[in-house]
């Protein structure tokens, strides 16, 4: 069940308005009567639906994901990596700018086929077969992903 009180849910609750956060966090709501026209509004309005509902995804993935591991530490001898440290670690806030990060270096696809494939597990055969395309395109685009990050990060402790 979501959070009836999170961004998402009162977006969606609210038929008539655009309901976002502004840059100090407080909610604001836009009208229709503050668009040129109702089918603005109602494109602007679905665009904003749309956004709140990757993010939610995105961050009950991440939830999933973060219980996943703990179990699976739980249950092996064995300790996390590095990597899982990390994420475990990371505050809210951190861990969307991070993904917002990752997602201002990818393209939409490529970032959707690396979500899918280390996130969420799936297979690079699964995401071909929900793609209609070959394994092998999916196959490149994750392996050609990873090097934009690899380099992306290379470069970002360069200038630190």
């Amino acid at each position: 069940m979501y959070n009836k009180k999170s961004d998402y849910a009162l977006n969606k609750k609210n038929k008539e308005a655009i309901v976002s956060r502004n840059a100090a966090g407080e909610f604001i709501r836009l009208t229709k009567e503050e668009f040129a026209s109702e089918e603005e509004f109602a494109h602007w309005k679905e665009w904003s639906d749309n956004e709140y509902r990757q993010e939610y995804n995105s961050e009950q993935s991440y939830k999933r994901l973060k219980n996943k591991l703990q179990k699976q530490a739980e249950n092996e001898t064995g300790s996390l990596s590095v990597e899982q440290l990390l994420l475990n670690d990371l505050a809210d806030e951190e861990r969307k700018a991070l993904v917002n990060k990752i997602k201002s270096v990818l393209t939409e696809t490529q970032f959707r086929r690396l979500w899918l494939y280390y996130v969420e597990g799936k297979t690079e055969q699964q995401i071909a077969d929900v793609e209609g395309i070959a394994q092998q395109n999916v196959s490149k685009s994750i392996r050609l992903s990873v090097k934009k990050l690899k380099n992306f990060l290379v470069a970002g402790c360069e200038t630190d």
